[in-house]
C-alpha cells in the first residue's frame, strides 16, 4: 500500500499531508451460560488524511486505499490555526509490548482456555453467566510532510468471566500484552461472589477502600478528564489555574508515562507522531502539569506531552496513556476497620467537571478486628476531588485498564 502517493498528492497541491494507517485482527470465543457461544474473528483496517493549508485543517477518511480521500479532505477545510503536524524524532520501544505468541495462539487453544475457565467455576457449584477469552494484534503507521515515518505494534491477550454464587453474581477480567493464566480470573471471581455472597445491609461512615478496579470505573468519569489540556482550556476541569497549588493530600503523586515497560497503553509514540514521556501530574499533593496533544499545547506555547489518541475515523483528541497513581508502604493490615469496595455501578452518571458522583457499591464486605461481613449492595457518593484531599494509597498496584494503582483509603459513607 503506497502511503507515501497520498502525500505527494496532498504536497503538489500546496497542502501539509499527514496520512494515519491502521489495522487490527481479533480472534475471541465466549460462553452463553455454561455453553460455548460462538468464535468471532474481525479484520479491521482504515486511512485518515489531513491536510493544512493557510490556517485550516481537513480531514477524510476511508476503509480502503483510494486517492481521493486527499481531495476529499481538502474540501472539508475548517478554520484551525493550531493543528500543526508531529516533527521527526527519536522513539524508543517500550519492552513488553508485543509478542509473537499472540499471533501464532490458535482458535482451539483459546477454546481451551475457556472451558478452563468455567469447568472451575462449575467445580466450586457456582453457576457461569457468561465469560470470553480472546487475542488481538495492532498496527499504526503515521507518516506526514514534514519527514515524519513512524510505526508501532501491540499484542493483547484477554479473559474474562461473570458467575453467580449463592444469590451473588461477581466479575472478574484480566488484560495483558501476553498469555497469562487464566486460572487466576475464575478463581478470582470465585473469591469476590463468596466474600460478598448472603451480605448484610449496614450504614457506615469511616473508612472506604476501593480497589483498583472499582477506582478504575470512577476515576475514568471524574478526576482522570480533569487533567485533559481541552477540558482546561474549555472551562471544563476544575483543575484550570491550580498549577503549582496543593490539591490532593502530600502522599497523593500522579504519573502519566507511556514509556513504561510492560504498560498496556505504551508505545514508543501517540497518535500524531509524537514521541511518548512520562509526565508528573501531581507531586506530593500539588499539581504539576496537564496532558496535551499538538493542538492544546500550541494554544498555549507549549510541546505534546505525547498523549494524542485517534482511530482512522477520527480525528486526535487528548487521552491519559498509563495513569499511574504511586503506590505508599500502607497496607490493609494498617486498618482495624473498614468497608472494602471491589466493583461500583453507575459511575457514568457522574460530573466530569464537579467531580461529583452517587455509585452502587458491589462485592463489597465490611471488616472490622478481624472479622470479615458480606454487604447487599448499598450507596456511596461524595466528591472526588475533596475525597483525594485525605486519600491514602496503599501497596498492592494492579493495572486496571489505563489505570495502574494500589487500592485507596477514603473518608466516605455508605448508605444501605
Amino acid at each position: 500500500m503506497d502511503l507515501e502517493k497520498l502525500i505527494k498528492i496532498g504536497e503538489k497541491e500546496g497542502f501539509e499531508t499527514e496520512v494515519f494507517f491502521e489495522k487490527s485482527y481479533y480472534t475471541g470465543v465466549d460462553l452463553d451460560g455454561k455453553s460455548v457461544d460462538s468464535f468471532q474473528t474481525e479484520v479491521d483496517y482504515g486511512i485518515g488524511v489531513r491536510v493544512l493549508k493557510d490556517g485550516k485543517v481537513g480531514f477524510a477518511y476511508s476503509n480502503r486505499f483510494d486517492e481521493s480521500i486527499v481531495y476529499r479532505a481538502m474540501k472539508n477545510l475548517v478554520e484551525d490555526r493550531y493543528t500543526k503536524f508531529a516533527e521527526p524524532q527519536k522513539y524508543k520501544e517500550p519492552k513488553g509490548i508485543y509478542y509473537k505468541e499472540i499471533l501464532k495462539l490458535e482458535e482451539e487453544k483459546l477454546l481451551g482456555y475457556l472451558i478452563t475457565m468455567r469447568d472451575i467455576i462449575l467445580d466450586n457449584n457456582a453457576t457461569v453467566l457468561s465469560g470470553g477469552v480472546s487475542k488481538s494484534v495492532g498496527y499504526v503507521r503515521i507518516i506526514n510532510s514534514n519527514g515524519v515515518d513512524v510505526e508501532y505494534e501491540d499484542t493483547y491477550f484477554s479473559a474474562s468471566i461473570s458467575i453467580m454464587y449463592e444469590g451473588e453474581t461477581s466479575y472478574e477480567g484480566k488484560t495483558e500484552h501476553n498469555i497469562f493464566n487464566v486460572e487466576e480470573i475464575s478463581y478470582k471471581a470465585l473469591d469476590l461472589a463468596k466474600k460478598s455472597a448472603n451480605g448484610k445491609s449496614i450504614s457506615y461512615k469511616g473508612n472506604i477502600i476501593l480497589s483498583p478496579r472499582a477506582l478504575r470505573e470512577l476515576l475514568a468519569y471524574t478526576l482522570v478528564p480533569a487533567f485533559s489540556a481541552e477540558n482546561v482550556q474549555r472551562d471544563r476541569s476544575i483543575l484550570k489555574n491550580k498549577i503549582g497549588e496543593q490539591i490532593f493530600n502530600d502522599c497523593i503523586t500522579i504519573v502519566d508515562d507511556g514509556t513504561l515497560d510492560y504498560g498496556l497503553y505504551s508505545s514508543k509514540c501517540d497518535d500524531e507522531g509524537t514521541k511518548t514521556q512520562r509526565t508528573v501530574l501531581v507531586e506530593n499533593g500539588i499539581l504539576k502539569n496537564y496532558l496535551y496533544d499538538i493542538k492544546r499545547a500550541n494554544k498555549e506555547g507549549k510541546t505534546s506531552t505525547g498523549n494524542a489518541s485517534r482511530g482512522y475515523s477520527s480525528l486526535p483528541y487528548i487521552s491519559p496513556t498509563n495513569f499511574i497513581i504511586e503506590k505508599t508502604n500502607n497496607s490493609l493490615d494498617d486498618f482495624d476497620e473498614y468497608i472494602y469496595i471491589n466493583g461500583i455501578i453507575g459511575s457514568h452518571t457522574s460530573n466530569p467537571i464537579t467531580g461529583d458522583f452517587a455509585v452502587e457499591i458491589q462485592n463489597s464486605y465490611y471488616y472490622k478486628n478481624g472479622e470479615i461481613i458480606p454487604l447487599k449492595k448499598g450507596m456511596f457518593g461524595g466528591n472526588i476531588f475533596e475525597m483525594f484531599k485525605e486519600a491514602i494509597p496503599l501497596n498492592d498496584v494492579e493495572q486496571r485498564g489505563k489505570l495502574i494503582s494500589p487500592s485507596i483509603v477514603f473518608k466516605g459513607e455508605i448508605v444501605s
